[in-house]
C-alpha cells in the first residue's frame, strides 16, 4: 500500500458500517429527530393529564340512549278521568302485543310482572301516546305514564306521567 491510500478496512472484529463516524449532517439531525420525539411525548402527555372544559360536540348518541329526558308535556286527563280508568278493560292500542308492552315496561324501569292497572289510546300536543297505568310508589297511588305507540325497550317515547290518589 502506498503512504496515499487510505486502510478503509474496518479493525478485526467490527464491522465495516460501525467503524465510520457519523458525517456532522446526520448527527445533528439524529440530535433534533430525538429533541422532536421529546417534545411529542410531552406535549401528548400534558394534554391526557389535562382536564378538559365544557366543550360543544356534535350530538351524542349515547346520551340518546341511555338517559331518559323527563316528559314537557301534561297529560290532558283529569284526576277522574285517570280513576275511570280503572272501571274499564285496557286499550293498550298500539301497544296490545304483549311482548312489546313488556318492552315499554323494560324501558320504563318495570319487571314484567308489573301489572297494568289501566289503558287507553290518547292524544298529546298533538302526537298519538298510550297511557298506562301502574300501581305507584306508595300505597293507594297511581302511576299514569304516556308513551309513545313506539315504546320500546331502548325508547319509550314517555311524554307525560302523572301520580293521583285512589279515593
Amino acid at each position: 500500500m502506498d503512504a496515499g491510500d487510505r486502510d478503509t478496512r474496518a479493525p478485526a472484529g467490527r464491522p465495516a458500517h460501525s467503524s465510520r463516524p457519523l458525517p456532522r449532517l446526520n448527527r445533528i439531525a439524529a440530535a433534533v429527530g430525538g429533541a422532536a420525539a421529546l417534545l411529542a411525548v410531552g406535549v401528548g402527555t400534558a394534554a391526557l393529564i389535562r382536564s378538559p372544559g365544557n366543550t360543544s360536540s356534535a350530538p351524542r348518541s349515547l346520551d340518546a340512549i341511555t338517559v331518559a329526558s323527563e316528559p314537557s308535556a301534561v297529560l290532558p286527563l283529569s284526576q277522574p278521568e285517570i280513576l275511570a280508568l280503572l272501571d274499564r278493560s285496557p286499550e293498550y292500542g298500539a301497544l296490545a302485543d304483549p311482548a312489546r308492552r313488556t318492552g315499554c315496561l323494560a324501558g320504563l324501569g318495570y319487571p314484567s310482572s308489573t301489572r297494568i292497572l289501566g289503558a287507553r289510546p290518547i292524544e298529546i300536543n298533538g302526537h298519538p301516546g298510550v297511557v298506562l297505568l301502574l300501581p305507584g310508589d306508595s300505597t293507594g297511588t297511581i302511576l299514569a305514564l304516556a308513551v309513545a305507540p313506539s315504546c320500546s325497550s331502548a325508547d319509550t317515547g314517555l311524554l307525560a306521567d302523572t301520580t293521583v290518589r285512589r279515593p
